[in-house]
């Protein structure tokens, strides 16, 4: 590792400090030294955590507030909430070490001391200027989350994993929330599309990201910054970021990472997929299109949604051993690099035109990395608000539940645990014409022309049958599933992974274990980077 700047190693503050209230006066002392990056913390008992020195890096607390021990009337404490991963793995164990601040004989006097670090620990996560030595930095406005719940997502953990992992981090992080849970069928679209801007941050999903996009105002609804909760089957957009972040993890463990970025509050761009269906339909994706194969697995394995990422596992077995093929026209809009649009697989022609998808539309207004900021007022589209009883801050919420499917007249499904797009196989010959104008809503896809029309110089077209053609604007397709290990989440690109006609199911099963392990696939997989594509 790279040695500190000068300025990131700064000692900000400095002090020795008694321990939690239990220890008393006479306890083990503690040293502790702030900077712009880390909390370095050395002393405490023999034996205890901090004996030989210990370091909680700043990018892993979520919060700090001050408290008071009645059976210490004089002291003042401060504590830290950081959850780092335990041991070498990626499950987060929660602790807030508290520290005795006693220097001063009053009350008052210790007091300021702890608000002095709690504030200024506050503001360096927040980004903010640390103030000269001897200020006090000004509080950051109190934040507000709005959760939105889908409880039918995954194994219907999602509650129940809400209440005890993310509730309870939210809180220490010092954010005020609602909890929704979705009661219906595009319940989460509607409530979004209707929502004001200045109330709260939110929670991505598909249905809250084209609830956005049916705004007006969508350009300006970009800007609130979004975030993944995993709690469903697939949870390929949050697997992908948490990985972009630098921490893999499965199950909880990716949860609670989430979690953190939840409450860490920085915000980095997103693209988003813009899907154009041959009815005229149009509609937003954070993660992909998927036709063929996949689809069918994701499709078919709805009824076994109570077994989680197993269900997938066994959805891909049934359809390999009834392996179908599918006779369809890909066309796509090369990227300009690398200089080869297919690098890996088959190379082949392929008739089928049915929704055309502008490759990943740079929305890059605010469009997140689960993030939240910002002070609101409670959002007056929020009714009879649930207490979850919580010594730091209360959380108040409406409403009930999500069904598995979003319902589209256009003939895609958006499964809502993950995002992903399916086509439904259409019959080969001339495109349809679309049905009805394009829904309003979002920018113009500049690098597409209407379905029916020839497409303009560039592009390549590939027809025949296929076994399954795959769109992602992602990394993973799910935690333990990733489909295009070089993609990022603001790049730019679709990443399209194709197999052709006459694959073998012992070929095809070692493509999608090397999916699982996180390998590139290799034969019969094809891949290309396009900026557009067609289907």
């Amino acid at each position: 590792p790279q040695p500190p700047s000068p300025m990131t190693d700064e000692s900000l503050l400095e002090g020795d400090f008694g321990g939690p209230p239990g220890s008393g006066r006479g306890g083990p002392r503690f040293h502790l030294r702030l900077t712009h990056t880390e909390l370095q913390i050395s002393g405490g008992p023999p034996g205890g955590p901090f004996a030989g020195g210990g370091v909680l890096r700043l990018a892993d607390v979520v919060g700090a507030q001050t408290l008071r021990a009645p059976a210490l009337p004089s002291a003042a404490f401060f504590a830290v909430s950081a959850p780092p991963p335990r041991g070498g793995g990626s499950r987060r164990a929660r602790r807030a070490p508290t520290f005795r601040v006693d220097g001063a004989p009053h009350y008052e006097g210790n007091q300021e001391v702890a608000e002095r670090w709690a504030r200024l620990i506050r503001c360096l996560l927040r980004g903010g200027e640390p103030p000269p030595p001897a200020g006090l930095p000004p509080e950051p406005p109190r934040r507000r989350l709005l959760l939105l719940l889908n409880p039918f997502g995954g194994r219907g953990q999602a509650r129940s994993w809400c209440q005890s992992h993310v509730l309870p981090m939210i809180s220490e992080a010092g954010i005020s929330y609602n909890l929704v849970q979705t009661e219906r069928a595009n319940h989460a679209r509607e409530l979004v599309s209707g929502l004001s801007l200045d109330v709260f941050m939110g929670l991505g999903s598909p249905q809250v990201v084209n609830g956005l996009m049916d705004r007006p105002d969508w350009a300006a609804a970009l800007r609130v910054p979004l975030g993944v909760l995993p709690c469903g089957s697939g949870n390929g957009v949050a697997a992908a970021i948490n990985c972009r972040a630098g921490s893999p993890a499965l199950g909880l463990a990716l949860l609670q990472n989430c979690s953190v970025l939840l409450c860490r509050g920085s915000p980095a761009p997103l693209d988003l997929l813009s899907v154009t269906t041959a009815s005229g339909g149009r509609q937003f994706g954070v993660l992909a299109v998927a036709w063929g194969l996949l689809a069918d697995v994701d499709v078919g394995s709805e009824r076994l949604r109570r077994l989680g990422p197993a269900r997938f596992t066994l959805g891909a077995v049934a359809r390999l051993l009834a392996l179908q093929t599918y006779r369809g026209r890909l066309s796509y809009l090369p990227a300009p690099s690398p200089p080869r649009g297919v690098w890996r697989g088959q190379r082949g022609s392929a008739g089928l035109e049915g929704l055309g998808v502008s490759g990943r539309r740079r929305f890059r207004k605010g469009q997140r990395d689960l993030g939240v900021s910002a002070g609101f007022d409670d959002s007056p589209d929020l009714e009879d608000p649930l207490k979850f009883g919580d010594p730091l801050t209360s959380g108040d919420g409406a409403g009930i539940g999500d069904p598995p499917g979003l319902g589209d007249p256009s003939g895609l499904k958006a499964a809502a645990g993950h995002g992903l797009l399916h086509g439904d196989p259409l019959m080969p010959g001339s495109p349809p014409e679309p049905k009805g104008p394009p829904q309003p809503g979002g920018p113009v896809d500049d690098l597409l022309v209407p379905l029916g029309q020839p497409l303009p110089p560039g592009w390549v077209t590939l027809e025949g049958d296929f076994v399954l053609v795959l769109a992602t604007s992602q990394s993973h397709l799910g935690a333990q599933l990733v489909a295009a290990p070089l993609a990022r989440p603001d790049d730019g690109l679709v990443h399209l992974c194709f197999v052709r006609g006459g694959a073998s199911r012992g070929a095809l099963l070692r493509a999608l274990l090397a999916m699982a392990s996180g390998a590139t696939p290799g034969p019969p997989v094809a891949s290309a980077r396009a900026r557009a594509f067609r289907l």
